[in-house]
């Protein structure tokens, strides 16, 4: 009696484990953005640039340059802000198959809030931030 229902949960069961094992392998394009201006904000750029559409492609000096241009953005921001309390996803609308729009919110400590848009494009299963056009 006790094995005949297990017999009977097994499909769902492996029908819920695939489910899940296709959402892990489809990131959204909203997780990979978070992940990316998270890990800016801890002074991460290789992190950050692992979620950068040419991130992998470009050369030592290419990536000395950006590491630069990303230090420069985020001092003159924490010169401008107070310090970010969250990040926040807005909205994502896809443009494609492979292209979406991801909309966002930095919140900060003084109570300003700033909104602002990403371009993202599909890699395979990925998604990738889009910084050119």
């Amino acid at each position: 009696m006790i094995v005949r229902s297990l017999y009977r949960c097994i499909p769902a069961l492996c029908l819920v484990l695939f489910l899940v094992s296709c959402e892990e392998k489809e990131r959204k394009p909203e997780n990979t953005l978070k992940e990316a201006l998270e890990a800016l904000e801890r002074n991460d750029h290789d992190g950050y640039l692992k979620h950068v559409d040419m991130g992998d492609d470009m050369d030592a000096a290419k990536t000395a340059y950006m590491k630069d241009a990303l230090r420069q953005h985020v001092g003159w921001r924490r010169s401008e802000r107070a310090a970010v309390l969250s990040i926040d996803m807005i909205d994502a609308q896809m443009n494609g198959d492979s292209i979406c729009t991801v909309y966002y919110q930095y919140s900060f400590a003084d109570g300003t809030k700033e909104v602002g848009a990403q371009k993202m494009v599909r890699h395979g299963q990925e998604w990738k931030l889009r910084l050119r056009n």
